[in-house]
């Protein structure tokens, strides 16, 4: 296997410690900055002998090495350091493990042989991998050899459903078997598009096959809050509507204010109806607890440590619940620097001012340096270098609430009434129909009412095709919501596109014209007569924008139209200057016009 992929299977510490059976902990919380960064944890050997430890953060650098430390309370051991290292071997990787056993008493001189289990476990656990692997099983990570009780009528009852649902009917078995055979682990708390990357197939289409799962009562859908800071989950929820408006993270000591884009996630458990499932921990702090987290390090005071990683993108250095962070972006090859100390005291990092960009505050590091981390404090540091943008395993409540199956599915998934939740960045559409006062004169009510639902199938279709979702209509008009803002302009200009040669075969004539705008921004996500709703500034310019349309073009201001870069479907573009209804400011506008599309003199 390679290097990431020996990654992936051993840094879930958590599920390789269940699967090769070792015994569940229970773990304190981090003790944090006034502390040593340290959890006490309680465990048994043997199932009998109990345990007691405190345990030390791991140490950890991405794709090489991970080690922990554990000092005991009593009993026959005093301390134990454990982990692994990689190292590339032409195609393959050389993992070695360890276990290095400090005894407290003659018993525990006796016990090296738990010790040697632990490492033989851990290589039979890659041995495993490689042959479930070689027999082309799609999940060929190793799962404890119990196997769980689940009650297999019920949930061929209930996934039977998704035969007669929009879902890709191969992945229904990967799914049953996923539920049957996984461990725990894998089947509470699921993130849908981290199974879909193990699955090797496209993320959408399982995050699809999830939600009608937990329509047809297979799964059961939950809410996770988690922190920004070291994005682990700090809260779960079961409805929207549970939600807290603000939390705080122990770990980082700092209280935020919940928004759908990076503080909730969406995930999916089993349904107790189908397998009762145990969420026991059996390790909390490996690295791929915090995937996100290139290199975690624990410093003693005054002690220096070399990062070891090559910078081939910008990483944030952070000390855990201290406030000051400081970007780390790589330099140009050349010059003579072999090494960069990045210094932390009294609250912040201080790296070399010759290599800081006065304009940003990123600090430069040259190709090939060696960045040294060092704790100028009286206490321990635990230093994480981790990226910047998110690692996209997650999936968001803006981007799920956004999906039309999930609105027609879960309806009364709305927040609690009163209760604001910011959004970031959500990108609408809003069409509306041109004439129609003209249109239920000339043919009559009941034809032009006809015409009306019926071009509301044709704008909704667009809108699920490029994955959004239908917020409301509000007379003619329709208002669409998308997480990816390319979504949004595929459907505005697919609107366009298609609106004759729909009416053609509707026998719709003459042709229906349609006025669009595209906009997006931040917004506030509310409970509104029932259903979700979203409110602010940039839903107000993208309703605007659509009023500036003449008909058969799609108005938007000229940055967005500067964002989508070039678009070959556009074959006009015309940008004028308007102050828009409610907005001060007068803005630079673009009216956009695609290939196939009509024209339309105002």
């Amino acid at each position: 296997m390679t290097v990431d992929e020996a990654w992936r299977l051993l840094a879930d510490t958590n599920h390789l410690n269940r699967t090769v059976g070792l015994p569940a902990v229970t773990f304190s919380p981090l003790d944090g900055p006034s502390g040593d960064f340290t959890r006490t944890a309680r465990s048994r050997a043997f199932l009998l002998v109990p345990l007691t430890w405190t345990e030390y953060p791991f140490d950890w650098v991405r794709g090489r090495r991970y080690r922990v430390r554990r000092e005991f309370h009593g009993g026959p051991l005093a301390s134990l350091e454990g982990g692994i290292e990689l190292e590339p071997a032409g195609d393959q990787t050389l993992v070695t493990a360890f276990a290095d056993y400090v005894p407290a008493n003659w018993t525990g001189r006796f016990l090296w042989r738990l010790g040697n289990a632990t490492v033989t476990q851990l290589l039979g656990f890659c041995d495993e991998y490689l042959s479930r692997k070689a027999a082309g099983q799609p999940d060929p990570i190793p799962v404890p050899d119990r196997p769980p009780v689940v009650d297999v009528a019920a949930l061929d009852r209930r996934l039977g459903e998704l035969r007669a649902a929009p879902v890709r009917e191969e992945l229904i078995p990967l799914l049953r078997r996923r539920l049957v055979e996984g461990s725990d682990d894998q089947v509470i708390g699921v993130r849908a598009f981290e199974l879909a990357d193990t699955w090797g197939v496209d993320r959408l289409e399982v995050l699809r096959l999830l939600l009608y799962a937990t329509k047809a009562g297979a799964l059961q859908l939950g809410w996770q809050v988690m922190c920004p800071n070291c994005r682990i989950p700090k809260a779960a929820v079961a409805t929207m509507s549970e939600l807290p408006n603000r939390y705080h993270c122990d770990t980082c000591g700092i209280a935020y204010d919940v928004d759908f884009d990076q503080r909730v996630e969406v995930r999916f458990s089993v349904h107790p109806g189908v397998r009762r499932a145990s969420d026991a921990v059996y390790c909390i702090g490996g690295p791929l607890r915090m995937p996100h987290v290139v290199a975690q390090q624990y410093l003693r005071p005054q002690e220096d440590r070399p990062l070891d990683v090559e910078l081939e993108h910008r990483l944030r250095l952070r000390a855990v619940a201290g406030a000051r962070t400081l970007v780390l972006r790589p330099g140009r090859t050349g010059g003579r620097t072999a090494r960069v100390t990045v210094t932390y005291a009294e609250g912040r990092w201080a790296g070399p001012h010759s290599m800081t960009d006065t304009e940003t505050g990123d600090l430069v590091v040259p190709a090939g340096a060696r960045v040294v981390v060092r704790n100028q404090t009286g206490g321990p540091l635990l230093v994480v270098l981790e990226e910047v943008d998110s690692t996209g395993g997650e999936t968001t409540a803006t981007q799920v609430t956004a999906l039309q199956e999930f609105r027609d599915l879960f309806g009364a998934e709305v927040l609690a009434p009163g209760h604001q939740v910011a959004v970031r960045d959500i990108a609408f559409v809003f069409s509306d129909l041109k004439g129609s006062t003209s249109l239920y004169e000339g043919v009559g009510d009941a034809s032009a009412y006809s015409r009306v639902n019926r071009h509301f199938e044709f704008i909704r279709e667009r809108i699920v095709r490029y994955r959004g979702a239908v917020v409301k209509t509000m007379g003619d008009a329709v208002m669409g919501a998308f997480h990816r803002l390319d979504d949004a302009a595929a459907t505005a200009f697919a609107i366009q596109r298609e609106i004759d040669a729909w009416c053609a075969s509707q026998a719709i004539t003459p042709s229906l014209v349609l006025k669009t705008g595209l906009h997006h921004g931040p917004v506030i996500a509310v409970n509104a007569n029932g259903q979700l709703d979203y409110f602010g500034r940039t839903v107000n310019v993208a309703a605007r924008l659509s009023a500036e349309s003449v008909g058969g073009d799609v108005v938007l201001l000229a940055a967005v139209m500067d964002e989508l870069g070039e678009l070959p479907e556009v074959v006009a573009v015309e940008r004028f200057q308007a102050r828009l209804r409610g907005v001060e400011e007068e803005l630079e506008l673009v009216r956009a016009r695609v290939r196939g599309g009509k024209v339309t003199i105002q």
